[in-house]
């Protein structure tokens, strides 16, 4: 009895400091995150500071042109540095426009770089980050490959084949026993965009999926041509272009085929960016709230700090965001999966009753 008390007693302990040591990190990153300017923008002080830079460089140049070229040159070097800073402010408003956001490494390099350098390296911020996502999963699930064992799997073996079957599982029940040729697709797309979203979370790091027109949307078109390809293999050109007419079977039917099939033809077309945009306008909307909680427990600390302010952190109100974030990254994630499950169900060819029968086994697991 002594042997069991200390060993439930030492498992207690060590639950303890597991569940201590996840609370000093969410800690910890709040007050990193709370860093105020260290890791928060304000749009508008950048865009200003970017001013008086670019100010500067053209007067410099325009000064440099006048003593080398004389006044006509003077002239057509000042017309194109006009042009040059008109079409950088138009850069700068692009980028950062009124929207407050965190810093990022790719941005903390880009500040060591030449300004030319760093916007080009801040215009692939989003495939960047893509990649280095792509990247660990990638070595996660070759490692995990490596090293399967039917007895005694270890964890990563353990959490990989929870992962597969928890998402095998979930798309079977809508579509039914043909599930495994979609769910490579189906769950390679879940997982990328769920540790996408919870990459925005960590401190230095960057949710890709806070772009529409780098990722997301391309999200959105790859789902679009996937599915319209098991479409029309499964359905033959015959088929798909009877679907998209709208089944007709009737006389009536038909008759409304001229007014169906090109309401068809445009949902389908909307179907990709419907799921762009709103994957990219709650993972924008996410990191743009905790950035402007940033932005707000900096200046409740800045009048009592002083000069001190730059270098003490935050209050930081965006923690219990953080819980949000990490049930809405989750729950987005889902949603985009399971639209893009629903849509190649709506495709498949079986009459009434096949699915109806698809539905009661799928019900039945």
């Amino acid at each position: 009895m002594g042997k069991q008390s200390t060993f439930v007693s030492s498992r207690e302990a060590s639950r303890f400091a597991r569940s201590a040591l996840v609370l000093a990190a969410l800690f910890t990153g709040a007050l990193l995150f709370a860093a105020g300017p260290a890791v928060a923008e304000d749009p508008h002080q950048q865009t200003d500071s970017h001013h008086q830079t670019e100010q500067v460089a053209h007067e410099a140049q325009g000064h440099e042109a006048q003593d080398g070229h004389g006044q006509d040159a003077h002239g057509e070097d000042a017309h194109g540095e006009a042009m040059a800073h008109g079409e950088g402010d138009e850069h700068a408003g692009e980028h950062h426009g009124s929207t407050p956001h965190l810093k990022n490494l790719v941005a903390v390099i880009g500040e060591q770089l030449p300004h030319s350098t760093a916007s080009k390296l801040e215009e692939f911020v989003d495939p960047i980050f893509a990649a280095v996502i792509i990247i660990l999963l990638c070595v996660f699930f070759i490692s995990v490959s490596r090293n399967l064992k039917a007895r005694n799997p270890g964890r990563l073996q353990m959490l990989a084949e929870l992962l597969v079957g928890g998402l095998y599982g979930l798309v079977r029940s809508i579509i039914g026993p043909t599930a495994r040729r979609y769910v490579p697709f189906l769950g390679t797309l879940f997982i990328f965009i769920w540790l996408n979203n919870l990459f925005g979370m960590v401190p230095g790091m960057h949710a890709a999926t806070s772009a529409f027109n780098t990722t997301t949307f391309a999200l959105g078109i790859m789902t679009f041509f996937f599915v319209q390809f098991w479409a029309i293999r499964l359905n033959g050109i015959g088929g798909y272009l009877h679907h998209m007419a709208g089944s007709p079977k009737t006389a009536l039917d038909w008759g409304f085929v001229v007014l169906m099939f090109p309401l068809h033809l445009l949902g389908e077309l909307i179907k990709p960016i419907s799921l762009g945009l709103r994957l990219f306008g709650n993972i924008f909307g996410e990191d743009t709230l905790v950035a402007t909680m940033v932005i707000l427990g900096y200046l409740i600390v800045k009048p009592l700090a002083g000069d001190a302010a730059a270098y003490l952190p935050g209050v930081p109100l965006q923690l219990p965001f953080y819980f949000l974030g990490l049930l809405s990254s989750t729950i987005q994630a889902l949603v985009f999966t399971l639209l893009a499950t629903v849509y190649i169900a709506l495709w498949l060819p079986h009459d009434d009753h096949g699915h109806h029968e698809h539905g009661e086994e799928a019900h039945g697991h």
